[in-house]
């Protein structure tokens, strides 16, 4: 085996660091050896440097089993040391020193609850299986509850140049563009390394080309070869539909329902006469067709912009429609609507 110094058995971070990202995120078929390489960086953090990592699932239910065993696959890394998980703590002890925790868990969907919780030694959160998988559901206003959990974990402390000390770690496998940390940072699936929107560098994309680990990964303590689905990740073809065909036109007989208002422009939405499909144009109803005009985003609710909750009758008849792949876009400037409308 080659020293860890040159090649790792398992995901290699140390390209992701240097990028010096405040919300690193790793896009990635199984069997690389993400969540392997967090939980060492999550030891060494706690045993050589006394600082907690928060780990992080999206549902108490998603948690319960994370904990199960979570040491087992990094403890005999450091064979003097004792490994327990209790309750939401992961501790470690050397002979006979009292217990010392290095790990909290957590979920994103109790993120209000813990408010005023204090996390002073928190330099790290891992947010584990961040991807829901096909057909799975995502929290309502996902993104806005990991940033409410980073924000209180972090409880504004700062680094070097005055940069938030906590930083995020997002493991998962994106089987689906159509995400909401895809569609709320512009990624896609044209390269490799990305940055988000609008962030300045603070939020990183690595998407993994697994066939860069293929063959040393296959001879790791992982196992196995990589499947055919995998390595088509890598070739461009792994992602499944993105619930939208781009069109050159709608319908004459298509009927308006409403204008969607969003943080990046306003988008016209028609129904098919035949209800097949909804068609979504990069601009307002003209006068006349129906003064209806929604937000599916609160911050982008304004003069004569109602904000449509996930009740409004007008979300419902969008989500029916994208969310079972009929939503036709009507040019490429019209996908921007995506953002809003997988909400």
């Amino acid at each position: 085996m080659a020293s860890e110094a040159k090649v790792r058995e398992w995901y290699d971070y140390r390209a992701l660091r240097s990028r010096n990202a405040l919300i690193n995120i790793v896009a990635g078929p199984p069997r690389i050896g993400k969540t392997f390489g967090a939980k060492l960086d999550a030891c060494t953090l706690g045993i050589e440097h006394e600082r907690q990592t928060v780990w992080v699932r999206r549902t108490l239910t998603e948690l319960n089993p994370a904990k199960d065993g979570f040491f087992d696959s990094v403890a005999d890394r450091w064979p003097t040391i004792d490994f327990r998980v209790e309750g939401n703590r992961g501790q470690i002890r050397e002979g006979k020193d009292v217990w010392r925790t290095i790990v909290r868990f957590t979920a994103i969907s109790i993120s209000y609850q813990i408010k005023g919780t204090e996390y002073a030694t928190a330099d790290k959160i891992v947010y584990d299986e961040c991807f829901a998988p096909p057909g799975g559901r995502y929290l309502e206003d996902e993104v806005s509850k990991l940033r409410r959990l980073w924000f209180t974990i972090n409880n504004n402390r700062t680094g070097r140049g005055g940069r938030a000390k906590t930083r995020v770690d997002m493991l998962g496998n994106p089987l689906e563009l159509d995400n909401p940390y895809f569609l709320e940072w512009g990624f896609d699936a044209s390269r490799e390394w990305q940055k988000g929107v609008d962030t300045g560098g603070d939020v990183v994309l690595h998407l993994v080309d697994p066939s860069k680990y293929e063959r040393r990964i296959t001879r790791s303590i992982f196992g196995g070869a990589i499947s055919e689905a995998d390595i088509e990740y890598a070739e461009g073809d792994y992602f499944t539909d993105d619930r939208g065909l781009v069109v050159d036109k709608r319908p004459a007989d298509a009927k308006p329902i409403a204008t969607l208002a969003t943080m990046r422009g306003a988008y016209s939405l028609w129904e098919a006469s035949d209800w097949s499909a909804m068609y979504v144009e990069p601009f307002p109803l003209a006068e006349g067709l129906g003064k209806l005009t929604v937000a599916f985003e609160p911050l982008a609710v304004g003069p004569g912009v109602a904000y449509a909750d996930h009740q409004h009758f007008v979300r419902k008849f969008a989500r029916r429609y994208y969310r079972k792949g009929g939503a036709r876009f009507v040019t490429q400037r019209a996908l921007a609507a995506r953002q809003a409308l997988a909400r």
